[in-house]
């Protein structure tokens, strides 16, 4: 695996998550909670550059570090026995990054 541009790879924790206001009651503690045990959280909120593509930012957050979370408490398909949009999107990344041998 190629070393982190942090630095900081065996404490960056990648977090996927809905980024709404309705779900800044449950970020907030998992922020902290990453935060109060040493670790170092990692969202695509961090990094607003408009001429980085949003996979690009997505791959090198996950390639840079150790642990993610997922919550996919929310996702729902738009049809009935189809998986979720963004569950396909995840896939398509991870493969990404295995056909280019970052993860």
């Amino acid at each position: 695996m190629p070393p982190s541009v942090s630095g900081d790879f065996d404490k960056n924790v990648f977090i996927n998550c809905p980024f709404d206001p309705e779900y800044t009651s449950l970020l907030r503690p998992l922020l902290f909670t990453i935060l109060y045990v040493g670790m170092i959280p990692k969202i695509g909120l961090e990094r607003s550059d408009s001429g980085e593509t949003r996979i690009n930012k997505i791959c090198e957050m996950i390639r840079d570090s150790r642990y993610s979370i997922h919550d996919l408490s929310r996702l729902q398909s738009r049809r009935r026995n189809r998986f979720p949009a963004v569950i396909v999107k995840f896939l398509a990344v991870r493969n990404y990054l295995l056909l280019h041998k970052e993860l």
